[in-house]
């Protein structure tokens, strides 16, 4: 019995792992150049080759927009130009649209 249950264990390590690595999500840090309608654009540096580019990433329905900790729309976000930004983006679905964007906490 002890077996079949270390065999179980292990099984289900082996199979969160796997999902876990089936996720491609990469995080860009930089900031804003410019919001437009539903895009937000970002410069920022690469961390291989220390060279600065613009990034566009669209926010769809789906995009978490967090400012400090609290959830809000793009709008009541009011994101500003040269405003520092995090955007998450997961690369199994799409090279562009945000799942998450993440900005400071307004005092």
């Amino acid at each position: 019995m002890r077996r079949v249950s270390v065999l179980v264990m292990g099984a289900v390590v082996l199979l969160v792992s796997g999902i876990s690595l089936l996720a491609h999500e990469e995080t860009y840090k930089g900031t804003v150049v410019s919001v437009v309608a539903a895009k937000v654009q970002v410069k920022v540096i690469d961390d291989k080759t220390k060279k600065e580019s613009t990034m566009d990433f669209v926010i769809t329905a789906k995009t978490k927009v967090l400012r400090g900790e609290k959830l809000m729309s793009l709008a009541d976000a009011k994101i500003q130009k040269d405003e520092r930004i995090a955007v998450t983006v997961n690369h199994d679905v799409s090279m562009t649209d945000a799942t998450v964007v993440r900005l400071a906490a307004k005092d």
